[in-house]
């Protein structure tokens, strides 16, 4: 069942071996889904799996967890992940990837939609994860029929060496969250703004929480709720300006110099657009 996520976690202070930490999450991609081979689950997933997204918790490697992704492979019975950017720092797996395929549900249109998530590994197991994805992005492109490329993948992922955590670039990008420069980097990408050239307001100015950050080698990794003010006529929905609204987001991002450089965050524009909609139909 679903749940709200109400406890903030922080990242470990104990590192295992990049190679042990990997080698469930590698078997996860390759053997689950990619192979979309259910099977493999209890090898490399603890039974109480948690999967936090959108503000709420999907409970149980074997309940809900399983559902949500049979349904998902069903209507994508093509589907792959491509991994892009991996940080492998004490239990923690980050990474951005994009799932791409085509919808059965829409006359194999094709779409490709990234996410960034936060794994974490215990006892040799996937313990939980921590995700937002633009299901936003793909249902504009299932809708039009224009797919978004899917970017280049890691050349060796899985031979990424681990990093030890990093507390001033962790300081950094707090303090760059909590300004609010984020909202106007150049250097970042916004959810699928590298392919419509639109970097999109949702909220105005707003305030941002942290409830999740790890850090390595000068790249920190971020799950947070942005919190504010509407913009304007955001996701096709009318009469909702201004009206105070959350959004979940997550993010990868480089630290160099004593600024972020480089990196991607994923708003979740999707449920967003849905809490509204819901909403106005009210």
């Amino acid at each position: 069942m679903s749940e709200p996520r109400t406890l903030p976690r922080e990242s470990s202070e104990h590192p295992a071996t990049g190679a042990a930490i990997l080698r469930p999450f590698r078997r996860y991609v390759t053997g689950f889904v990619n192979c979309h081979d259910f099977s493999i689950l209890p090898r490399i997933m603890h039974s109480d799996y948690r999967l936090f997204t959108s503000g709420m918790t999907v409970a149980g490697r074997d309940d809900a967890y399983k559902s949500a992704v049979a349904r998902q492979l069903e209507q994508f019975p093509g589907l792959l992940f491509t991994l892009h950017e991996i940080l492998v720092t004490g239990a923690h797996i980050c990474v951005r990837f994009t799932e791409h395929g085509a919808s059965r549900l829409h006359d194999n249109a094709r779409a490709a939609w990234t996410s960034i998530a936060i794994y974490e590994v215990s006892g040799g197991l996937m313990s939980s994860c921590t995700i937002e994805q633009d299901y936003f992005s793909r249902r504009r492109q299932l809708i039009d029929g224009q797919p978004m490329a899917v970017d280049p993948p890691a050349i060796a992922p899985w031979d990424e060496a681990e990093q030890m955590p990093d507390r001033d670039a962790e300081k950094i990008v707090r303090d760059w969250l909590n300004s609010g420069d984020w909202l106007d980097c150049k250097d970042v990408m916004l959810d699928d703004e590298s392919a419509t050239g639109k970097r999109e307001r949702i909220i105005d100015g707003g305030s941002v929480e942290i409830d999740l950050i790890v850090s390595g080698g000068g790249r920190v990794a971020f799950h947070a709720v942005h919190s504010g003010n509407l913009a304007p006529d955001f996701g096709e929905v009318s009469g909702a300006a201004e009206q105070p609204v959350s959004i979940h987001m997550s993010g990868l991002v480089t630290v160099d110099k004593g600024r972020v450089v480089a990196g991607h965050i994923i708003r979740d524009r999707w449920g967003l657009y849905r809490r509204l909609s819901k909403g106005n139909r009210r």
